[in-house]
C-alpha cells in the first residue's frame, strides 16, 4: 500500500514537472522577453556643450553702406526662414561691460507684425530701435535719434513704413479719438498728397504709406545735430517699406546723405 502511494506520488510529481517545462517553453516562444537594465549599468552621458560660453561678435559697420548691406543680408535670411539671433549669455555680459555700438537706428511702426530685430536678423547691440504707431516722428523720437547718431556713432538711420498700416488707413478714413488724433494729424499731409496723385483706394494707401515715411525723414532733418551729421557725410537717412505678407523690404531710391538733403519720390522707389 505504501509503495503504491509513493509510486503514485512520483508519477504526479513527474507530470507536473513536464507541464511546467512545456509552459515555460511556450512562453519563451510566444512572448518576447523584456530586457532588464541595472541602474548601475547605465553609462553617464557627457554634458552638452554650453553655447553660452562663447558668442559670435556683434555685427558692426564702419559706414552707412556697410550697415545697409548688413540689413539686406539679414532680411534675406529672414525671408528664407533662417533667422539666428545672437543672444547668448556671453554677449549680454560683454554688452553690459563694454557698451553698445549699433550700426543702424531703425524708426518703424509699433505694429506687432513689424519686429525689426527679426526682419533684419539682428542680435543684441546691433540695431537701435524706435517704434511709434504709423512710424511718426516727434520731439522724443528726434532726441532718441540724436543720441544714437551723436553719442553711439550709428552711421545709418532707417525709417521703415509697412504695408497694411492701420495708422495710415485710419488717417485716410479720418476716424480717431483721444491721442490717436495726434498721430493721424501727423500722417494727414501725406494722405492729402496721395489723394492728389491717385484715385483708387489701394493706390492711395500705398502711396500715403511711402509719403509718410518721407515725411518722417524730413522731420529728422529739422534737427541741427542730425542735419549736420548728414551734411558732413557721417550719417545717412534711408527710407524703406516692409511687406508684412512676404517679408521683404523695399528701399527708396534717394536717401538723405552726402552733404545734401534729398526728398525721394515715393513713385520712384526701387526693389533691393
Amino acid at each position: 500500500m505504501k509503495q503504491s502511494l509513493v509510486r503514485k506520488g512520483l508519477f504526479t510529481l513527474a507530470a507536473c514537472s513536464i507541464a511546467l517545462l512545456a509552459t515555460a517553453a511556450c512562453g519563451t516562444e510566444d512572448t518576447p522577453s523584456v530586457p532588464t537594465v541595472s541602474v548601475n549599468s547605465v553609462v553617464p552621458q557627457a554634458p552638452a556643450e554650453n553655447p553660452n560660453t562663447s558668442a559670435p561678435a556683434v555685427k558692426t559697420a564702419a559706414n552707412a553702406e556697410e550697415a545697409l548691406n548688413l540689413l539686406k543680408s539679414g532680411n534675406n535670411q529672414f525671408t528664407q526662414g533662417s533667422v539666428n539671433l545672437n543672444v547668448t549669455e556671453a554677449l549680454r555680459q560683454d554688452l553690459a561691460k563694454n557698451g553698445q555700438k549699433p550700426h543702424t537706428v531703425v524708426i518703424t511702426c509699433s505694429d506687432s507684425r513689424v519686429p525689426p530685430e527679426l526682419i533684419f536678423n539682428s542680435g543684441l547691440g546691433e540695431v537701435f530701435v524706435i517704434r511709434t504707431a504709423g512710424n511718426v516722428v516727434g520731439d522724443y523720437e528726434i532726441g532718441s535719434v540724436e543720441y544714437a547718431v551723436d553719442h553711439l556713432n550709428s552711421p545709418l538711420v532707417l525709417v521703415m513704413g509697412h504695408t497694411q498700416c492701420g495708422a495710415v488707413d485710419a488717417a485716410i478714413e479720418g476716424h480717431a479719438s483721444g491721442h490717436v488724433e495726434d498721430i493721424l494729424e501727423e500722417i494727414a499731409p501725406s494722405v492729402t498728397k496721395a489723394k492728389q496723385q491717385a484715385s483708387e483706394s489701394d493706390k492711395i494707401a500705398d502711396l500715403a504709406q511711402d509719403l509718410n515715411v518721407e515725411n518722417s525723414m524730413d522731420r529728422l532733418m529739422s534737427s541741427d545735430i542730425i542735419s549736420r551729421l548728414v551734411r558732413d557725410g557721417k550719417v545717412t537717412i534711408q527710407g524703406c517699406k516692409y511687406d508684412i505678407e512676404n517679408g521683404t523690404v523695399r528701399y527708396f531710391d534717394a536717401p538723405q546723405s552726402d552733404g545734401e538733403q534729398k526728398t525721394s519720390s515715393a513713385a520712384s522707389s526701387s526693389q533691393p
